[in-house]
């Protein structure tokens, strides 16, 4: 008998919800591999964040770059990382070579905590200009850099749709730290982290929340009682400090004509080994 109007109607609609079941059966199937694989990368990230190279906190060598800002608040020393952060750390030295840095402005600080300052603007409110540099690049992150107090940061835009990450241009981010109450203390120490890695949050200051967000290209080894004052200046209601803030220069050096004034203030990590290695000569 053959189908009249009615019947094949019907038969269709019912084809059409099966296939739209399906798809969306296909689409959850999907959600959850990746939710596995996301939880599945999150239990490597602890693992690998129990090696960590503490070279924030370890003398550089004499032949080390570093870069020297001097700023309306006093000067400013960060040791680079280009083992760590090549890509950038040449593109940001062209930069500061080419004298790009000079003249910028910080041009938005966290005014709530003063826990960091965004500098290397060509214009006060950090709106692009004519002469603002805009390429962009992938991220570098790396398990042996953390956002600690004094850490320079690139300052970059969010890219992409399904596979958001954060892309480095040449504003800079200059990290102070958070208040570590002790409600934020005791949530560091429950966390499933390197002890270590915790301790120096706790000690020396920083912005946890930044870890593995961002290119973190160099740390700040003089100068962070200036970063202290740059994140305390007063600013109006869209965080733009009330009064002119700025980069004035900056120019790129080697640690061994830059030298920390304290360097066991600067570098405790190369102490502490220093110490270890004696006390296991010691015993043996």
């Amino acid at each position: 008998m053959a189908m009249n109007d009615l019947q094949r109607q019907k038969i269709s609609i019912k084809a059409g919800r099966v296939f739209k079941a399906s798809i969306t059966m296909a689409i959850l199937a999907v959600i959850m591999l990746l939710t596995f694989a996301c939880l599945h990368a999150q239990d490597k990230t602890l693992e690998k964040a129990k090696e960590i190279n503490y070279v924030q906190y370890t003398i550089p060598e004499d032949s080390t770059k570093v870069v020297v800002f001097e700023t309306t608040l006093g000067t400013v020393k960060a040791v680079l990382f280009e083992d760590k952060a090549p890509r950038f750390c040449e593109y940001f030295e062209d930069l500061v070579n080419d004298g790009y840095y000079d003249d910028t402005y910080f041009f938005n600080i966290e005014s709530e905590q003063n826990a960091y300052a965004f500098g290397g603007a060509k214009a006060p409110d950090g709106a692009d200009t004519k002469d603002t540099d805009k390429k962009m690049l992938e991220p570098e992150k790396s398990y042996d850099l953390w956002p600690f107090r004094g850490a320079l940061c690139t300052y970059g835009r969010e890219k992409g749709v399904f596979n958001k990450r954060n892309t480095t241009g040449s504003r800079i981010l200059f990290i102070n730290s958070i208040d570590f109450t002790e409600d934020v203390k005791n949530e560091m120490n429950e966390l499933e982290a390197d002890e270590k890695l915790v301790n120096y949050f706790l000690e020396k200051g920083g912005v946890p929340n930044f870890a593995q967000q961002f290119t973190i290209f160099a740390q700040v080894y003089e100068g962070l009682d200036v970063i202290e004052k740059i994140t305390s200046t007063e600013v109006d209601d869209e965080k733009k400090p009330t009064s002119e803030l700025k980069i004035i220069s900056a120019k790129i050096s080697t640690y061994g004509e830059n030298k920390a004034a304290n360097e066991q203030e600067a570098f405790p990590e190369s102490f502490i080994q220093e110490d270890a290695e004696e006390d296991s000569s010691q015993a043996e």
